[in-house]
């Protein structure tokens, strides 16, 4: 899904979920380690790549969409 969004240079859109997956391992690690220690955190950690993921393949199927509705027209020289 990360490449595909730099692949239709949809900037806004990696970023946007760069830092949400970045958010969700940061606090899934640290809630699930308060919580229940080692085994938390790595359960926390898992809960996060799984949610980072979601968003990471909803913004690409929205960049695609948005690149079917757009597409770029050809410059043509006379």
């Amino acid at each position: 899904a990360a490449a595909g969004l730099r692949a239709l240079a949809a900037a806004r859109r990696s970023l946007r979920s760069q830092l949400f997956a970045s958010a969700c391992y940061a606090g899934g690690g640290l809630g699930g380690a308060a919580l229940a220690g080692t085994v938390g955190s790595a359960w926390g950690v898992a809960a996060a790549t799984a949610c980072g993921s979601a968003v990471w393949w909803l913004q690409l199927r929205s960049a695609l969409r948005e690149h079917h509705q757009h597409p770029l027209r050809e410059a043509r020289t006379p």
